[in-house]
């Protein structure tokens, strides 16, 4: 009776503990996922922070997605030794920041917390979703990748109280608000442990872009001694008092930051006047004094969302700051070795975007990570000389397009040193695959309707379709590390030589 009992024990025990693994199972697979193959990823900053050496990061950042690509922890660790990790977020609410800074402080002693301010006060009024001062996605992105414990409750019971439209449970068991996900499974769903595994920037988000017809606005000291302070979010007193006693409570240094994005004079001027009441530290860029001192220029280096060159200056301003008045000294940490080849590839893709010359633009090409398609839909002789041709043969392409007669279509596939050429009259419609068969592409050339205009020239790369409406040389380069197309570029013949443009 008594191994009867027993073995029934076992057996629910059993039972509770499948169970449970089955909803756990179900909650991972079903909660959104957005790595480093999206421009945000807070998938990849939450999941990584975990995978970190415990005690090993001396510097966090927190903050909206100004923070997120405004401090580049690589630019600090490889200038000035410092170890540090970025903790921002789309629309980081003040709830948010506490809690994740509560969290980190379970596996981390960081010598300073550096908080950007633009979150202070409200978004555009088409922006502020709930007193949280974010839309719910920015509030789940985070929260969703928090490891399960008494205080991922407590924060989940906090947003509830503040926004009642969300659930606290559903922050417990995910699958609550994201069970009609299944449909809509994608193959990032399934691979979690390699797109953690990848890393990324420690946090941050590396951009690119300019705009050469952006005008320097900046904050003059005597513009803000009369200016009237434009009031904070309803939750700012609550949770930056958390904040604060929550670094005093750990010795840890807290310092506000605001990077340039046009800031309005009275938001610089209660952010100012909390910070002096409060006795913090605050670096705001949008002041005339301190733009003009990191040389920082709008029109190269963005507002709101600095590209890579405007966080470099950002970055290595405070990295002087941190070594120099808060006398954080350097250590070795080789978990940048990884990160900074990361972002060394992220740069690369930067510049091939920008890159216009063709022989400089098809030496950036010759990369393991890339796989190239070229497409001549018509005319293809009319549209190569020899300057063009010699390009083509430094890919390895061995057809000499300008024999090709003006009906024929051309295309190529380079992947890892293989390629596939067609030179036909014919119409085509070919398909094939790169990484492993799991990207599938496609060429089209269907001249079978009368009118030319009517013709169809396109090629299709994961399931996304390009027109090729240009004559001359198409290239579409997909990036297999991010799986996602890094760039598109028409090169055709012009009286100047050789002209690039995007499409």
């Amino acid at each position: 009776m008594i191994r009867k009992r027993l073995l029934l024990f076992l057996k629910f025990i059993l039972f509770i503990i499948i169970t449970f693994a089955s909803i756990r199972a179900t909650n991972e697979m079903l909660k959104p996922k957005y790595y480093f193959n999206k421009t945000w990823s807070p998938t990849n900053t939450y999941l990584n922070f975990y995978k970190l050496k415990r005690d090993s990061v001396d510097v966090l950042f927190f903050g909206s997605s100004h923070a997120v690509c405004a401090f580049n922890p690589q630019v600090l660790y490889d200038n000035f030794g410092i170890t540090s990790y970025n903790m921002g977020c789309e629309q980081q609410s003040l709830l948010v920041t506490y809690y994740w800074l509560k969290e980190a402080l379970k596996y981390q002693s960081p010598k300073a917390v550096v908080l950007e301010t633009y979150t202070f006060h409200k978004y555009r009024d088409a922006y502020v979703y709930s007193e949280l001062n974010c839309s719910e996605a920015s509030v789940r992105k985070p929260m969703d990748n928090m490891r399960l414990s008494p205080l991922k409750w407590e924060a989940a019971c906090a947003i509830e109280k503040i926004d009642p439209s969300q659930d606290a449970l559903s922050y417990i068991f995910p699958n609550i608000r994201y069970h009609t996900r299944w449909n809509n499974l994608t193959e990032d769903d399934y691979t979690e442990g390699p797109m953690v595994g990848h890393d990324g920037v420690k946090g941050h988000t590396v951009l690119g872009g300019s705009d050469p017809d952006a005008i320097d606005t900046v904050i003059k000291d005597s513009e803000a001694e009369d200016a009237y302070p434009e009031e904070m979010v309803l939750i700012a007193d609550e949770y930056l008092e958390k904040i604060s006693g929550l670094c005093k409570e750990n010795g840890i240094e807290l310092i506000y930051v605001n990077i340039p994005y046009g800031e309005t004079v009275g938001r610089y001027k209660s952010t100012k006047d909390y910070a002096e009441k409060h006795d913090i530290p605050y670096y705001d860029f949008n002041e005339e004094k301190l733009y003009k001192e990191i040389q920082y220029k709008v029109s190269e280096n963005q507002y709101d969302h600095p590209n890579y060159l405007g966080a470099e200056k950002l970055t290595m301003y405070m990295g002087r700051l941190l070594s120099g008045k808060y006398g954080i000294k350097g250590r070795q940490d080789s978990s940048f070795d990884k990160s900074r080849e990361f972002f060394e590839r992220r740069v690369e893709n930067i510049r091939l975007e920008s890159t216009t010359d063709i022989n400089e633009y098809f030496g950036m090409l010759k990369k393991e990570r890339y796989s190239i398609f070229l497409f001549f839909p018509r005319k293809i002789s009319s549209s190569v000389d020899e300057r063009m041709m010699a390009a083509l043969y430094s890919l390895g392409i061995k057809t000499d397009l300008r024999l090709a007669g003006d009906t024929s279509h051309y295309f190529a596939v380079i992947d890892e040193g293989n390629i596939t050429e067609r030179l036909t009259d014919e119409d085509i419609n070919y398909s094939g695959s790169v990484r492993n068969g799991l990207t599938v592409y496609n060429f089209i050339a269907d001249t079978s309707k009368m009118i030319s205009k009517a013709h169809t020239y396109s090629i299709t790369i994961g399931g996304t379709n390009y027109d090729i409406k240009k004559s001359g040389l198409s290239i579409i380069v997909y990036d297999k590390e991010l799986k996602k197309v890094a760039d598109t570029i028409n090169f055709s013949l012009s009286d100047e030589g050789i002209a690039a443009e995007r499409f």
